[in-house]
C-alpha cells in the first residue's frame, strides 16, 4: 500500500548510511516509500546521480553495495518501501565509464560497439575543448600518461595503433613528442576531440556533450544496463527521461517483464495540460507536473490577468506575444544547440534542414509515439508531407522532448516573465488560472491513480513556497504596480527591464534575509535566468560586461536601505498570504486523487530556486527536532512556524492512510470536494474574505485544529479561518 513518497537526493552529503539514521522521521512523519535519486556508480562527486558511469555497481560514494543493502532492510523493518530512480537513456563520458572506454579502444571489435547511441562513422566525435585542437596542443594541454591521453579532467584510451606509434617513437609521454606528434597520435585515434562549440556524433542527453546516450532499445543493451537495477529487492522503479527512449512502449513492455508485475513503475513524463498519460504503458504514472500545474493555476486570481498583463508590458515597454515568443525560443536552440544533430537527420529523412527546423518548431507537443500513435499528430506540422521515413521518425521522436524542453522550459520560460510561479515545467504559460470546476474535473479523471501529487521537485524552476508567495501577486496587481515602479524609480538600474522585474518576483518569492549567503544564491539564480533566456547573454557567450551590470545592481539592492525597508514591508504583507496558498496546495497534494511526493525539506517552509540550488543538504537533525516539537493542533502555532506545515504533513499522511488510499469517491462541493468520510474546503483566494454560506451535513472534526463541528450553516470564513483552508473528518 502506497502512502506517500519521499524524495532524497543523495550525494556526499547524504548517503545510505545518513539515510538510515533518519529512518525513524520518515516513519513517524508517515510517508510509505522512500523515492531515491540514481544509486548506480556516478561520475566522481556527482551531485545528483544522473551521470552514471557503470550500471553494474552501486555508488561506493553513497555507501556502496552493501549500505544500500543496509538501506533496504532498515527501511523494511520499519515498514517503508523503496522507489529507485533509474536513468536508461544516457551515461556520462568520464574515464570510469569503463565500457565507453573499451569502445573507444576498440571501436568496431569492442563489445560495447551498438552500446552506446552513435551513428557507426569512422570516430565518435567529442566537443569537449575549450579551444580549438591546434591551439589545445600549442597550450601544452594534451598530455600522455600511462597509455591514455589527458585533457584537463578527462583520460581517454590509446587504441593499439597509437600503442604502435608511440613505439616507434621510443617515446611514451608527452615530454618526448613534438606537438606534431601528439596531433598525429590523434589522429589515429577512435575519437577526436574538437572545440566545445562543434557538434557531436552521438546523441545526447538534450544538448550536453558530456552525457551520450545509451541504446537501451537493444535487448542485450537493456539486459546489461539493467541487470544490477532489476536484482535489487526494491518495490518499484522511477523512469528518467523516458521521452528520450526510442520505443517507450517497448522499453516499459520489457522492463515489467523482466521486473515482475508486482513492481511499482513511475515514468517522468511531462504532461501537458490536457494530455492523458498513455494507457498502453502499463505503469503506475507520472512523477506529478500535471497536478502542480493545475494547484499553481488553480491558486493564481483569474480575475488579474489582464491588470497583470498590462503592467508587464508597460514595465517592459513592449507588448509581449506569448506564442511567437515560444516559437522563437524552440528555433533558436534548434539552429543553435542542435543544428548538427537536425543537419544530420534531415539526411537520413531525405528532407531540407530549414524544413525539418519548422516542423519541431511547429510541433506542439513534447513528443510523438510513431508506431504506436497514428501519424495525424506529425502531419499538422508536416504541411508539405515530407516527412515519410518511419524508420528516420523514430529517430527523430528522441530529439523532439530535447528541443521542446530546451525551447520551451529552459528559453522561453526565463522570457516572459509576468507571473514567473506559472512558468514551470509542464505548464503552459498562455494558460493563466483555471476554476475549480476545472479543477475538479482534473481530479475526478485520476480517481484510483497512483499518479504522483508533487509540488517540489529536483527540477522545478521554484519550490511550492516560492510560487505561492508570487502567485499571491496575482489578487494585489495595482500595489504590486506601485511597488515595482517605485523601485525602479528608486534604484534606476542599467539593465533589461525584463530581466528587472523578473528579478523582484524571484527576490519576493524566494527572499531569505538580506545577508551574503542568500545574495550569493540570487545572483547564482539571476545570472542562470538570464543565461537561459539567452537574449542579453548565454551559456555559449558569456556577455560578461551585461553579467557584471546585473550583479552591480543586485549589491545595489543589497545596500540601499530605504529600498530595503520598502520592500520588506511589502514582502512581510506577501509571505504571509503565501503561507495560506502554500498550505492550500499542501492540503490538496495529500487529499486529492494520486500519491503525494514530498520533496526533501519541503515539509517546511522552504524557498528554493532552480538547481542546484534546489539541492543544498537538508538538516534532518533539526526536522528530527521540530517533530519532537510538534503539538497536537496548529491553534497555539503562528502560520510562519515550520512545525504548522510539518504538522499539516504528518496529520494529512495519516488521514490519507485511513480514509483516502482505498477511496474512488471525489464529490465537488462550491469550495471544496468531499471524498468518503473526508470533506475539504478552502478559498484560493488569500487576500480578501468569502463570507457565501456552506452547509455541513454530518457531524465533524476539524482535522488541524482537532475541534468539533456540528451539523449546521456556516460562513466560509469561519471554517477555513486564518488558514484559508479545513480539512473535516466524519465518524
Amino acid at each position: 500500500m502506497i502512502i506517500g513518497t519521499y524524495r532524497l537526493q543523495l550525494n556526499k552529503n547524504l548517503t545510505f548510511y545518513d539515510v538510515i539514521n533518519h529512518l525513524d522521521y520518515f516513519k513517524e512523519l508517515g510517508i510509505s516509500h522512500l523515492y531515491l535519486s540514481p544509486i548506480l556508480k556516478a561520475r566522481p562527486g556527482s551531485t545528483h546521480g544522473y551521470d552514471v558511469v557503470d550500471h553494474s555497481k552501486i555508488n561506493d560514494e553513497l555507501g556502496g553495495e552493501e549500505g544500500y543493502y543496509k538501506l533496504i532492510n532498515e527501511a523494511k523493518e520499519r515498514g517503508l518501501g523503496i522507489i529507485q530512480d533509474i536513468v536508461p537513456n544516457h551515461m556520462a563520458v568520464h574515464h570510469t565509464n569503463w565500457r565507453l572506454m573499451d569502445l573507444l579502444r576498440n571501436w568496431n571489435k569492442s563489445k560495447y560497439y551498438n552500446y552506446f547511441d552513435h551513428y557507426n562513422d569512422n570516430k565518435i566525435i567529442f566537443p569537449i575543448l575549450e579551444d580549438t585542437l591546434d591551439n589545445v596542443i600549442e597550450r601544452n594541454l594534451i598530455k600522455i600518461v600511462n597509455y591514455h591521453i589527458q585533457y584537463r579532467d578527462y583520460l581517454f584510451p590509446i587504441n593499439d595503433i597509437g600503442i604502435e606509434f608511440l613505439k616507434q617513437k621510443k617515446c611514451f609521454d608527452s615530454s618526448c613528442l613534438t606537438k606534431d606528434d601528439i596531433k598525429r597520435l590523434l589522429s589515429l585515434q577512435y575519437y577526436e576531440l574538437t572545440y566545445w562549440r562543434e557538434s557531436p556524433n552521438y546523441r545526447r542527453f538534450f544538448a550536453v556533450n558530456e552525457l551520450i546516450a545509451v541504446r537501451v532499445e537493444l535487448e542485450e543493451v537493456f539486459k546489461e544496463s539493467h541487470e544490477k537495477i532489476l536484482k535489487l529487492p526494491i518495490d518499484g522503479y522511477r523512469i528518467d527521461h523516458i521521452d528520450g527512449l526510442y520505443n517507450p512502449k517497448e522499453y516499459l513492455m520489457r522492463l515489467r517483464n523482466y521486473s515482475g508485475e508486482n513492481k511499482i513503475i513511475y515514468v517522468e513524463k511531462i504532461l501537458q495540460l490536457n494530455e492523458k498519460l498513455r494507457n498502453d504503458w502499463n505503469v503506475e504514472g507520472t512523477t506529478g507536473y500535471d497536478f502542480l500545474n493545475y494547484v499553481n493555476m488553480l491558486l493564481v486570481d483569474g480575475s488579474g490577468e489582464k491588470e497583470l498583463t498590462r503592467i508587464y508590458e508597460e514595465f517592459v515597454g513592449k507588448k509581449m506575444n506569448i506564442d511567437e515568443i515560444i516559437k522563437e525560443s524552440k528555433r533558436l536552440v534548434a539552429t543553435t544547440l542542435f543544428k548538427g544533430d537536425l543537419e544530420r537527420l534531415s539526411k537520413i529523412l531525405g528532407i531540407e534542414y530549414e524544413y525539418l527546423v519548422n516542423f519541431l518548431t511547429c510541433l506542439n507537443i513534447y513528443r510523438t509515439y510513431i508506431p504506436d500513435d497514428d501519424t495525424n499528430s506529425i502531419r499538422v506540422c508536416d504541411k508539405e508531407g515530407k516527412i515519410k521515413d518511419t524508420k528516420g521518425i523514430m529517430r527523430l521522436q528522441q530529439y523532439m522532448p530535447a528541443i521542446y524542453a530546451k525551447g520551451y522550459e529552459d528559453t522561453a520560460l526565463f522570457r516572459y516573465n509576468r507571473l514567473i510561479s506559472l512558468n514551470e515545467v509542464g505548464s503552459d504559460i498562455r494558460k493563466f488560472s483555471i476554476t475549480l470546476d476545472q479543477f475538479h474535473s482534473f481530479n475526478t479523471n485520476r480517481l484510483n491513480s497512483l499518479s504522483m501529487n508533487t509540488l517540489s521537485t529536483h527540477d522545478t524552476k521554484f519550490s511550492e513556497d516560492v510560487r505561492a508567495k508570487i502567485s499571491v501577486l496575482s489578487e494585489i496587481p495595482k500595489e504590486w504596480e506601485k511597488r515595482i515602479r517605485y523601485w525602479h524609480d528608486l534604484l534606476k538600474p542599467n539593465i533589461d527591464k525584463n530581466d528587472e522585474y523578473r528579478f523582484y518576483q524571484t527576490l519576493l518569492g524566494s527572499f531569505d534575509g538580506f545577508t551574503n549567503e542568500y545574495k550569493d544564491r540570487i545572483k547564482n539564480h539571476i545570472i542562470k535566468a538570464i543565461r537561459e533566456a539567452k537574449v542579453n547573454t548565454t551559456w555559449e557567450n558569456h556577455n560578461v560586461e551585461y553579467e557584471r551590470k546585473i550583479l552591480a545592481f543586485i549589491d545595489d539592492v543589497f545596500s540601499n536601505d530605504a529600498f530595503k525597508r520598502d520592500f520588506m514591508t511589502f514582502e512581510n504583507k506577501i509571505r504571509y498570504y503565501g503561507y495560506m496558498k502554500s498550505l492550500i496546495a499542501t492540503v490538496l497534494k495529500f487529499t486529492s486523487p494520486g500519491v503525494p511526493d514530498t520533496y526533501q525539506g519541503t515539509e517546511i517552509w522552504k524557498y528554493l530556486l532552480t538547481d542546484p540550488d534546489n539541492r543544498i543538504p537538508v538538516d534532518f537533525n533539526s526536522l528530527e527536532a521540530l517533530m519532537r516539537q510538534l503539538p497536537d493542533n496548529i491553534k497555539n502555532l503562528d502560520i510562519s512556524d515550520h512545525r504548522t506545515k510539518m504538522l499539516y504533513v504528518k496529520k494529512l499522511l495519516k488521514v490519507r492512510k485511513d480514509y483516502l488510499v482505498h477511496s474512488s469517491e471525489y464529490r465537488p462541493l462550491k469550495y471544496g470536494y468531499i471524498r468518503g468520510k473526508v470533506t475539504v474546503l478552502f478559498s484560493p483566494i488569500v487576500t480578501r474574505e468569502i463570507d457565501e454560506k456552506v452547509v455541513i451535513n454530518n457531524h465533524s472534526r476539524d482535522l488541524l485544529r482537532n475541534e468539533e463541528i456540528s451539523r449546521g450553516e456556516y460562513k466560509l470564513s469561519e471554517l477555513i479561518g486564518l488558514h484559508k483552508v479545513v480539512v473535516l473528518v466524519s465518524p
